[in-house]
């Protein structure tokens, strides 16, 4: 496995302002990663001019681009076409950047006001309003992989359903209705941490080898923090293991989510998340017993 970050999070500085892809992408080599995930500003209109600059800049530093985030509209809900547009970007951009996949939230659907949730209504309504972007994003040569999610209970009450693909069935209905093995799964852990509990491990050996790309992030509490590795309550020395289980070999990507750090500080924070994530790394090759994993009562 190989350590990764997502070097668009640097874009925002604490002292106001923005850093350029170039920055984010040179930030991320001197910390001495070689695999980022890069997702320009698609809502944007210069989102073209910053893709060809994180190409650009990654080409210079001897950094690979493999993976890039489409736009998700669950939460903010732009007209479809506006949001289309969107992801046509995304499957253009990860195709300049060279990205070997692009990750969709396949669960832009919301139910009716009164009317419950139904999974296979879901599944229908993000179909049709993914596909076309996903057939885009396979004709640009770049694979598909769906992120699970997790229940959150947005805009209903504490018992009802309003996530897609947080259960496991219906991430491998969302992936089987493409028929196309470029189609695949985003396995986030942290969002997987507050859905599966206890059985995290047992679902990424479900999912298998249709694991394509990685968000690794901690959490506690049932928040989702998108913590560094360690600082929350995920039991890594059971959870990477487990996707060395299914085969995967691929890149570990730090998805880092809130909070600013100053200049002073942001270069000890990358060297910091890829020690962490080489730690998990050599987890892949490394069994623990019950008796040497950490306690986290």
């Amino acid at each position: 496995m190989i350590p990764s970050f997502f070097a668009s999070f640097l874009r925002a500085k604490r002292s106001g302002g923005r850093r350029d892809a170039r920055e984010c992408v040179r930030l991320c080599a001197e910390a001495g990663f070689r695999v980022i995930d890069y997702s320009p500003d698609f809502s944007d209109e210069g989102w073209l001019e910053e893709t060809y600059q994180a190409a650009e800049a990654a080409a210079k530093y001897g950094v690979d681009v493999t993976q890039c985030h489409a736009p998700f509209n669950f939460y903010k809900k732009e007209p479809l076409d506006k949001f289309r547009v969107l992801l046509d970007r995304a499957a253009e951009g990860a195709r300049v950047l060279g990205a070997k996949q692009l990750v969709f939230h396949f669960d832009e659907y919301h139910p009716p006001a009164g009317v419950p949730f139904d999974a296979d209504t879901a599944l229908r309504s993000a179909y049709e309003a993914l596909a076309p972007a996903v057939e885009k994003t396979l004709a640009c040569g770049v694979g598909a992989a769906f992120e699970n999610t997790f229940e959150d209970h947005h805009r209903v009450g504490p018992d009802e359903r309003s996530h897609l693909c947080a259960e496991i069935e219906e991430l491998e209905a969302a992936i089987g209705m493409f028929a196309d093995e470029r189609v695949s799964c985003c396995w986030d852990f942290g969002h997987a941490q507050l859905q599966f509990g206890d059985k995290h491990a047992d679902m990424i050996r479900r999912m298998g080898k249709r694991i394509s790309c990685t968000h690794v992030h901690d959490n506690y509490y049932g928040k989702d923090l998108h913590l560094m590795p360690f600082y929350g309550q995920l039991d890594w020395e059971t959870l990477i293991p487990a996707l060395a289980d299914t085969g995967y070999a691929s890149s570990l990507v730090f998805e880092a989510g809130y909070g600013r750090f100053p200049d002073e500080l942001t270069n000890e924070f990358l060297r910091m998340s890829m020690h962490a994530l080489n730690i998990l790394c050599s987890y892949s090759q490394t069994r623990f017993s019950t008796a040497t994993q950490i306690d986290k009562e």
